[in-house]
């Protein structure tokens, strides 16, 4: 009598879908695309953070991690192109800090801003390209 294996069950996701998300799941996204608006509040404005008189731009390590967890949280409601919007909410208010919108000179203007954008853009569209 010989028994045949058994393949156990492999439970796998389902793929998310590639255009915008599910009906259901868009207040949610758009709360994700909230966030990434208020992360680029926060990290423009505490950005000129010091210790006595050394700039430390510790917002920017801060962008990074922030925007690969809204990446992260977005790939879960769609795998296309829309997944970039919470990051693109942020990169736009990050950018806004540069432009000299109020007055003659811009919020920021020196090398914590490139600092910044540079991290914050860096790191997950790095990650994106080593996993493909």
């Amino acid at each position: 009598m010989t028994a045949s294996p058994t393949q156990p069950e492999t439970a796998t996701e389902p793929e998310p879908p590639t255009g915008l998300p599910e009906p259901e799941y868009r207040l949610e996204f758009g709360l994700l695309v909230l966030s990434g608006l208020l992360l680029g509040v926060l990290t423009s404005f505490f950005l000129l953070l010091t210790v006595g008189p050394v700039p430390v731009p510790v917002t920017a390590l801060g962008a990074g991690l922030g925007n690969l967890v809204l990446l992260w949280m977005a790939g879960k409601y769609t795998s296309g192109t829309w997944r970039y919007t919470p990051i693109m909410a942020w990169a736009f208010v990050t950018v806004l800090a540069m432009l000299p919108l109020f007055g003659n000179a811009p919020l920021l203007g020196d090398w914590r801003l490139l600092l910044d954008l540079i991290i914050g853009l860096g790191v997950p569209m790095t990650l994106l390209a080593v996993r493909g």
